[in-house]
């Protein structure tokens, strides 16, 4: 208990952030990054909307022409003025963050990612409209230059033959961490956002750090955003210092129907003062019942942003 205490200490004297909100912060001011001496910290323009591209939109673009996670996809997002691109990524053995959607067993191109370099991922196959994978480099290029559409990182928990394992803690947490270097280089702070699973506590006496822990811990670090992806109590991300919380909609409202499995609604999070995303509003009655939270909420993530773009505007 002594040694999460300390951690978290260190957790949020990195972040700069604090375990609460007043009553008279604004739950959707964008948190801006420390200055940086050798890098310009750029600042995306204003969108007017909090959309999320679920993977770029690929379902509702297409997945032939517009592949999840692709470059294609991440345009049509940029194209659409969207907030964010949500996007996965992981690790290589080259030290590299691969952007893909892993298949069952976290291969990318039937391999495992953090067992081969970036190139050997890409040799291995292209994406069904003909791109090679993308890097996370390539991804923030593209929105740097746009100067619109942030991308929203999802921390991938990594499995290992079906079970969690130190090996695939491991790989999950570096790759935020590397994903934080790389983002600091480019002076990408402000265009990146992180989204992470992963538990709170102590997994075992050899990994006393859980993957979400040291994410939030490298994002703040940088003066980058880190949401916590898991269904708790309101008063435990206020517990623990954690201010944004990412929730499935299977947990609230889904498919016109309140769920609050534990008793817990967008309301309460909301009076809380929590900074409040949800994943993924994609039917009509789901996207008019967030809609009417969308001067409160963080975001709304989608698989169809122009569809609930057409209805925010």
């Amino acid at each position: 208990m002594e040694y999460r205490k300390m951690f978290m200490l260190f957790a949020l004297v990195a972040a700069g952030l604090t375990a609460g909100c007043s009553d008279d912060e604004d739950p959707l001011k964008d948190w801006t990054g420390p200055s940086n001496p050798d890098t310009e910290i750029k600042t995306p323009a204003e969108v007017g909307n909090r959309v999320v591209a679920h993977r770029g939109g690929s379902a509702e673009a297409g997945t032939q022409q517009y592949p999840d996670n692709s470059v294609a996809a991440l345009n049509y997002a940029i194209g659409l003025n969207c907030y964010a691109s949500e996007c996965d990524i992981y690790l290589t053995r080259d030290n590299d963050i691969v952007v893909a959607h892993a298949a069952a067993g976290c291969y990318i191109n039937n391999l495992k990612p953090w067992e081969h370099t970036l190139a050997e991922l890409r040799a291995a196959g292209t994406l069904p409209n003909g791109e090679q994978l993308p890097s996370l480099s390539d991804f923030i290029d593209i929105v740097l230059e746009a100067g619109t559409t942030r991308l929203w990182l999802d921390v991938k928990n990594i499995t290992i033959d079906g079970k969690s394992t130190e090996a695939g803690r491991e790989a999950s947490a570096r790759a935020c961490e590397r994903a934080c270097e790389i983002i600091k280089e480019k002076g990408a702070q402000n265009f990146c956002e992180f989204i992470v699973t992963g538990n709170s506590t102590n997994v075992s006496p050899s990994s006393p750090v859980t993957i979400w822990q040291r994410s939030f811990a490298a994002a703040g670090a940088i003066g980058s955003n880190a949401g916590w992806m898991s269904f708790r109590n309101p008063a435990n991300y206020i517990s623990y210092g954690y201010p944004w919380a990412n929730i499935s909609t299977e947990y609230l409202y889904y498919e016109g129907k309140t769920i609050n499995k534990n008793g817990y609604s967008v309301q309460s999070f909301l009076d809380a003062k929590l900074k409040l995303s949800v994943y993924n509003a994609d039917t009509d009655v789901d996207m008019e019942y967030y809609l009417a939270y969308k001067n409160k909420l963080y975001a709304i993530c989608t698989n169809y942003p122009r569809k609930l773009l057409e209805k925010w505007n």
